[in-house]
């Protein structure tokens, strides 16, 4: 079966359509999945912290246009977390810590202990597979260490444990393929604005 895998899309509407779109010429048959960050919250981290309801058109920034390609199941990231805290609004609430499909977890990543470069430390997990996000940069991680990515390249992952950073929306348009069959992850990028225009200009 395949999956699509992506998140860290923090309210961005455009870029969202463009992952979707490219999704949809993709694997327009795959089972779509996100890891959180699905909106963008306007209070900082310091300020969260005694901050209380707030109000909503204030914590958060999002339109209806967004919120109508939402339409796929996703772990909780941190910004649903600190809206949800300085809103009292639970149904940012609403999504599970951890999502499971064939052989792998899905969660955002904010449960992990980051050092100073923002690089993670994994806890032990109990699924050979395991796709986060949170950093916003696409990376493979084998027994820890990182390891360099290609993108459009199917990546046999039947193997070993592998967890997997499948990059974000809102910076890079990034999103991952998981072939539960194959056994395989292939990273991808859908085109920005940009660089359609490069391509129009030529």
């Amino acid at each position: 079966m395949q999956y699509v895998i992506f998140g860290d899309l923090h309210s961005h509407k455009k870029h969202t359509k463009r992952v979707l779109s490219h999704i949809q010429e993709v694997a327009p048959n795959a089972s779509l999945f996100a890891l959180g960050d699905l909106y963008e919250c306007k209070i900082g981290k310091r300020k969260a912290m005694t901050a209380r309801n707030i109000p909503l058109e204030q914590a958060v920034k999002t339109k209806e246009k967004f919120e109508e390609l939402l339409t796929f199941p996703s772990v909780i990231g941190n910004q649903e977390e600190r809206i949800a805290l300085v809103t009292g609004d639970e149904r940012f609430l609403q999504y599970e810590e951890k999502l499971y499909i064939d052989n792998a977890l899905l969660i955002h990543g904010h449960q992990f202990e980051w050092n100073e470069q923002f690089e993670p430390t994994f806890p032990d997990f109990h699924t050979p597979l395991v796709f986060f996000g949170h950093s916003h940069r696409a990376a493979i991680y084998v027994n820890g260490v990182r390891t360099a990515i290609s993108y459009s390249e199917p990546l046999f992952v039947g193997d070993r444990p592998y967890v997997i950073n499948v990059g974000s929306v809102v910076d890079t348009l990034d999103w991952c393929l998981y072939d539960s069959d194959a056994m395989t992850v292939m990273f991808m990028r859908a085109e920005s604005e940009a660089t359609n225009q490069i391509f129009k200009d030529s």
